[in-house]
């Protein structure tokens, strides 16, 4: 017999779902910022190509240490950057330390706000 009622907390299919497009949602526009700091006018679509690399090595390997996630997750960004931008790998690295930095400014603005 099912439970008449559910935890909505609890993991799940449907919970790494909703964290992957979340957190994809969030990269694309971090990713974009950064593109139209760093490259000039680009267009969105190519940020949200290149978004969920980082996002899917991120979850990945969320059980490793914050130093191996930040790794994995920076190389996957360089590599995506480079094949979906067309850039050298310098100019990709380039691009990706913004999004980094961008991301990070988010992710301590956001913690701040949503603080309990």
């Amino acid at each position: 017999m099912a439970p008449l009622q559910a935890g909505v907390v609890g993991g799940g299919p449907l919970a790494l779902l909703v964290t992957f497009l979340v957190a994809t949602a969030v990269s694309a526009v971090t990713l974009h910022l950064a593109a139209l700091w760093v490259l000039g006018d680009e267009p969105h679509q190519r940020a949200v190509k290149a978004a969920p690399a980082p996002v899917v090595l991120a979850m990945l390997f969320s059980q490793y240490s914050s130093a191996v996630i930040l790794a994995v997750a920076f190389l996957g960004a360089v590599l995506a950057v480079r094949y979906v931008y067309g850039l050298t790998t310098r100019g990709a690295v380039f691009v990706s330390v913004f999004y980094l930095a961008i991301t990070t400014v988010f992710a301590f603005a956001f913690a701040n706000v949503f603080q309990v």
